[in-house]
């Protein structure tokens, strides 16, 4: 009987979900999306896979927010990054997800320790890592009909942008991402799937039992392939990955120690 409900339970959390995130996709589908091409899902997918391999979930829990910078501001529309600031959810239980705000405060407001707070008129495109089994049948469908690389234990991407809403019934809407959304994400995923190895753990700074890791200030550019169907003039672009978020180059020089941000309980934030 209890190795039943131990089932039943594992069951349950992989369907709806438990601690950070949102819950399961939105049944939001990159076919319907115009003028995406096959070729641009597919290499989206293989990007997906190849940083689920790397498990940046070892190490990385919801409190480790992320910069991340894909090539110019100007190459974007309104002359900035899309969604620069990126966290990891799922480490220790709940959606396996990537979650990508429009700015750091956006992501401190939803970032608690136990769970993801639904703050009101924040966006945030989502990358879920989904089982094929649990996944809505538009997705099945192109899934097969394009034989999209599996990221990993029968896992898929879902990708989807959520909004949620200004009242306080919490509910979240979600919308397809554009084509230049996904551009981005891609520059994200390659980037981060070669930098976040190189985050350094600082064993120096914190509470001696605080179970969350701390790393190192940092900051590196490596520079991504663009997919042929990606690509706009330039087959490179320089991807920027800093920790803590909004850090320069300027600002490794004669610095020491990790810099631990303190997050607000849920129902404590300032709207």
């Amino acid at each position: 009987m209890d190795e039943h409900l131990k089932n039943l339970f594992s069951r349950f959390q992989e369907q709806f979900g438990s601690g950070p995130g949102l819950g399961p996709g939105s049944g939001t589908c990159l076919t319907k999306i115009h003028n995406i091409s096959p070729n641009f899902i597919k290499s989206l997918y293989k990007a997906a896979a190849s940083l689920y391999r790397s498990d940046p979930w070892r190490r990385l829990r919801p409190r480790h927010l992320l910069g991340v910078k894909v090539g110019k501001d100007f190459d974007w529309y309104g002359r900035k990054q899309p969604f620069p600031c990126i966290q990891f959810v799922g480490g220790d239980g709940g959606d396996v997800a990537i979650h990508m705000f429009r700015s750091e405060d956006d992501a401190k407001r939803m970032t608690s320790p136990r769970e993801t707070v639904r703050a009101p008129n924040v966006e945030l495109l989502r990358v879920t890592y989904e089982i094929e089994s649990q996944m809505f049948r538009s997705h099945k469908k192109m899934i097969q009909s394009l034989s999209l690389e599996v990221s990993g234990e029968d896992r898929y991407p879902v990708v989807d942008v959520a909004r949620c809403s200004s009242s306080s019934s919490g509910e979240v809407r979600f919308r397809s991402p554009t084509i230049e959304e996904l551009r981005y994400v891609y520059g994200v995923l390659r980037g981060v799937c070669l930098l976040h190895p190189l985050l350094e753990q600082d064993f120096g700074s914190g509470r001696r039992y605080d179970r969350v890791a701390l790393f190192k200030p940092f900051i590196e550019t490596v520079d991504v392939q663009w997919g042929v169907e990606m690509a706009k003039g330039n087959d490179l672009v320089a991807v920027t990955v800093s920790y803590p978020p909004n850090r320069g180059y300027e600002g490794m020089i004669g610095s020491g120690g990790s810099t631990p941000v303190e997050y607000p309980e849920p129902g404590k934030e300032e709207i």
